[in-house]
Order: C-alpha cells, then sequence, then structure tokens
C-alpha cells in the first residue's frame, strides 16, 4: 500500500524544508518535492495534502515500564500496565520497556508479551533483561543468553545504584554484567546496552566512572537515568557527558525539564548525548526521611510531547534541535537509527508525527500505519 503525504515542512529532524513524503508498508519510500501523486493513485495509494503541518520524527521513548512498576508500598501500590493507544495519542512511536522495583511480582514473559503486543498495534517496541536488582533477573538465566536469542530484547536495566532500593552491587559487578551484554550486542546485531537507575545516594555516579575506569568498558555502553533527581547528580552527569563522552538520561518533567534542556544547550554541552525519557506507567514514589514510603503514583506518558513543545515554543529551541533529545539520540544509544528509527529518510521506517504549527497532533505514522488521525 502507497501513502503520499503532500506539502509538509520536513524535520528529520534536521531541517528539509517543504517536501512530499511517500511511505510503503512500513518503509519511507521517497522524501522529496513534487512526488507524482497520479502514479501514486494509478497504484490505487493514498493521497493526502497537510497544507501547513510539520513532519517529525515519532518520538522514542527509552525508558517506560510497559506492563506497570511499582509496589514500594506494598500490593496495592503497583502501577497499572499500560496500552499502546496511549503512547500513540502523544506521538511516541518507539519504546523500550522494562523492569524497575518489583523483579518479583512482575517478570520478563510478561514484558515480553506486552512488547509483543504493543508491535501488533503498530509501535516498535523492546525491551531489556535484568531490573533493579543484583545478580540479574533473566528470561532464559543468562543475560548474554536472553540478548543473543529474543530478538526483542536489546539490553539491560533499569538496574539500580547509588539506591536504598538497590543490591549495592560493586563497580566490578558493574562491569562484569555490562560487558557481558556489550559482548551479547555483538553477537547479535544490538547495541547491548546497560540502563541504570540512579538514586540519591552518596556515591552518585562514581559506580559508573570506576567500571570505566581501566579503559576496556566503553562509557558509551551505560546511561544514567534519573539524572535531574539533585543538582549535584546533574553536575555529575553532565562531567560524564563532556570528559567520557557517554550519554545521559533526563526523565521529562513537564515543569522543568525545558529548562534543564535550555540551559545544557545554551552552554554548548553535547546535545547529542542527551537523552529525554517519561518512565511513563513507572512509580513516582515519595520517601521521608526514615525512607518510608509516603505516596506513589503513576508516571505519564505525555511528557515528551509536553517537553518538547515547551523547549521551542517557551525557551526558542529551534526545531531540529529541540527533536535531538527525543528521537535521534535515544535512536543512536540503543543502536535504533540503522533501522531509521529517530530519522526521517529513504529507506527508513515510516515512523512519522506530522503537527500542526500549534504543536497539535495531525496524524501518527508508526511502522507504515495510522495509528492516530485527527486531519478530519
Amino acid at each position: 500500500m502507497l501513502t503520499l503525504f503532500k506539502n509538509v515542512e520536513v524535520f528529520a529532524p534536521e531541517p528539509l524544508g517543504r517536501k512530499d513524503i511517500l511511505i510503503s508498508g512500513e518503509r519511507i519510500v521517497e522524501i522529496d518535492e513534487g512526488i507524482d501523486e497520479s502514479a501514486v493513485r494509478s497504484l490505487n495509494g493514498d493521497v493526502f495534502d497537510l497544507g501547513e503541518a510539520y513532519a517529525i520524527p515519532g518520538f522514542v521513548d527509552g525508558h517506560v515500564h510497559l506492563i506497570g512498576g511499582g509496589g514500594e508500598g506494598g500490593f496495592s501500590t503497583r502501577t497499572p500496565e499500560g496500552s499502546s493507544q496511549q503512547f500513540a495519542e502523544v506521538g511516541t512511536t518507539t519504546v523500550v520497556g522494562m523492569l524497575g522495583t518489583d523483579g518479583v511480582t512482575r517478570d520478563h514473559a510478561s514484558l515480553l508479551a506486552k512488547v509483543r503486543d504493543f508491535r501488533n498495534s503498530g509501535i516498535d517496541s523492546y525491551m531489556l533483561t535484568g531490573s533493579y536488582r543484583y545478580p540479574l533477573k533473566t528470561l532464559t538465566g543468562d543475560v548474554m543468553r536472553d540478548i543473543v536469542f529474543i530478538p526483542e530484547i536489546i539490553g539491560v536495566g533499569e538496574v539500580a545504584v547509588s539506591d536504598h532500593r538497590s543490591s549495592n552491587l560493586s563497580s566490578t559487578e558493574l562491569q562484569r554484567f555490562a560487558m557481558d551484554a556489550r559482548v551479547a550486542g555483538m553477537l547479535s546485531g544490538k547495541a547491548g546496552v546497560t540502563v541504570l537507575h540512579l538514586g540519591d545516594g552518596q556515591e552518585k555516579l562514581k559506580p559508573l566512572y570506576e567500571a570505566v575506569a581501566d579503559g576496556t568498558l566503553n562509557p558509551r555502553q551505560i546511561i544514567p537515568t534519573h539524572i535531574c533527581r539533585s543538582e549535584e547528580l546533574l553536575s555529575q552527569g553532565i562531567d560524564w557527558v563532556s570528559n567520557k563522552g557517554g550519554y545521559i538520561d533526563i526523565t521529562a518533567d513537564e515543569q522543568s525539564t525545558h529548562l534543564v534542556l535550555k540551559d545544557i544547550y545554551s552552554k554548548k554541552i553535547r546535545f547529542d548525548r542527551i537523552c529525554v525519557s517519561s518512565d511513563g506507567l513507572g512509580s513516582l514514589p515519595r520517601f521521608d526521611d526514615e525512607k518510608n514510603l509516603v505516596g506513589i503514583r503513576p508516571a505519564p506518558v505525555d511528557t515528551l510531547l509536553k517537553t518538547f513543545t515547551r523547549l521551542v515554543k517557551g525557551r526558542g529551541l529551534p526545531i531540529h534541535e529541540a527533536l535531538k533529545p527525543f528521537t535521534a539520540n535515544p535512536a543512536a544509544f540503543y543502536h535504533l537509527q540503522r533501522n531509521g528509527i529517530g530519522l526521517l529518510k529513504r529507506g527508513g521506517s515510516a515512523n512519522i508525527l506530522f503537527i500542526d504549527r500549534d504543536f497539535q497532533i495531525v496524524e501518527v505514522i508508526s511502522s507504515g500505519r495510522s495509528i492516530l488521525e485527527k486531519r478530519r
């Protein structure tokens, strides 16, 4: 099935100007001016003129809890699992699911089933093996076997460090399983990366620095998330980017993340190493001084779209720069750009978000399928 979208301003994320986009199946066939719509119609294809719309890559949410999270206050504090429609409605076309604190009542088999459900619904979906706990919980009994043999598993995470819910693993243990993940990625043609949950412990990023100190583990294989938990943690994260060349992941908060991103961009820190994720459907717990749970709520999934909009409309970042932490950067970290994810390019995945000049969604195309349409 051919579909032609006419007269859209394309950000790939680099600005390409006003173009037509032709898709066939799950792929972008062409991005060019004046694509012959009569030829498309002659092959029973559809043609849509979207007028003043922007075409941008669908958002890549690299940290979500598809089957829910939480549980820190007992069984009644487990957060609910999500649906693909929740992500479609906010322009997210690629997700990476993972377990968190609860690797006991939630497991990888259920997560894998949910990932495949999302794929059946048109959302590009992947997952990580492991959870907060060390030794790592896996699906097959071995980290490397999980990554090599399960197509959807592309790395390890989220493993907790510097947190009162962690297993207090050593930097040597961290290095060992992160390198196992890397080798498994080499064998299977995947990223083989590791996502590390950072809590409010005093060590902060120290275990990461120690794990890469001897030069055998590339800093780009591990990413610390929730890096804006404190100013000191963010400062260490910026150092991780600037001096180690690693990535950091910011959990989007619609009230403040756009301000942090603007500050990072203004200081000319490597913006291609900054990722933003929602932590969607996971828990947002509050603890007292004695680490007792005093409140919990599920994390929303719409914070990428809201943060991107505020970054452009409120902070004045150019669209093509503002897009990177939500599209190209997480796709690069997870080695998904090779599939054309996080980009708009000829031959790439047809994951396209069409928005109007007020940044309202017009249509969402994921894996070549229209999964949300508001143009009529």
